[in-house]
């Protein structure tokens, strides 16, 4: 199974756009936060842009959740409405991107870059889209389902937008997804970004396979920003290190 240390590459982490006042107060927040003493810390990361209308919604279903997570960081990513604002007021700790020209992609890898170096191999990160939510036992369960050798858990949600044609679009999208998953098992063939809980062993092996050119895109950073699909390609990554990858509803 990989582990940290698999790979003998010196991963070197040089100042990113992010290493301001935002960044000091994330590693203060992670630094503060109590370790429950039966597992690790769990960090749910909200990257949204310009998404005021719904951010409080997002905070809110990973509240609702039958376990969860210890941390919520919306990361705020070249907004020019109330997003940071609203996250905060439905009680979330903000991350703040700066200068990020990469999209979600590279607005993750801003606030993962600083949050890796935080964190222990038992630790986990989910990933969750701003237009989404879960079902209230999908946190509970993506945790049981990410044992030793599962890189991780993808799940099946429902959009936000209502009755609007672009929530119908992405409701069908979704219903169609979660057939497919039935016919599957407990096997997903791709990790999505509508929510995935990832383990931080696992984001360590990806950062040092892609410094040691072991993975396209180069660099020491989660996502590979020259993808068209970012998601699809982290899913190859994972499993091109050998891990596996699973569903929770």
């Amino acid at each position: 199974m990989p582990a940290r240390d698999a790979l003998a590459v010196l991963v070197e982490f040089p100042e990113k756009p992010g290493a301001g006042p935002h960044a000091v107060g994330l590693v203060r927040l992670v630094r503060k936060a109590p370790r429950p003493p039966d597992r690790g810390l769990l960090i749910a990361l909200v990257p949204a842009h310009n998404a005021e209308d719904r951010i409080g919604d997002v905070v809110r279903t990973l509240d609702e959740q039958s376990s969860t997570p210890d941390l919520t960081i919306v990361c705020a990513d070249n907004c020019t409405d109330g997003t940071a604002l609203a996250g905060q007021a439905a009680g979330a700790d903000v991350f703040v991107t700066v200068g990020n020209e990469h999209g979600r992609a590279g607005a993750l890898n801003q606030v993962l870059d600083l949050l890796l170096p935080l964190l222990h191999d038992d630790d986990a990160v989910l990933i969750m889209d701003v237009h989404s939510s879960l079902d209230t036992s999908f946190v509970a369960e993506a945790r049981r389902r990410l044992t030793d050798g599962v890189g991780g858990v993808g799940g099946v949600s429902m959009d936000l937008a209502g009755g609007e044609l672009d929530g119908l679009i992405k409701n069908t999208h979704f219903a169609r997804f979660a057939r497919d998953l039935g016919r599957l098992g407990a096997q997903t063939p791709i990790l999505t970004g509508t929510a995935t809980l990832f383990s931080v062993e696992c984001l360590w092996n990806v950062v040092m396979a892609r410094s040691a050119d072991l993975l396209p895109g180069g660099g020491s950073s989660v996502y590979n920003m020259n993808s068209l699909i970012p998601d699809s390609e982290l899913t190859l990554a994972l499993v091109h290190l050998g891990y596996t990858i699973a569903a929770a509803p």
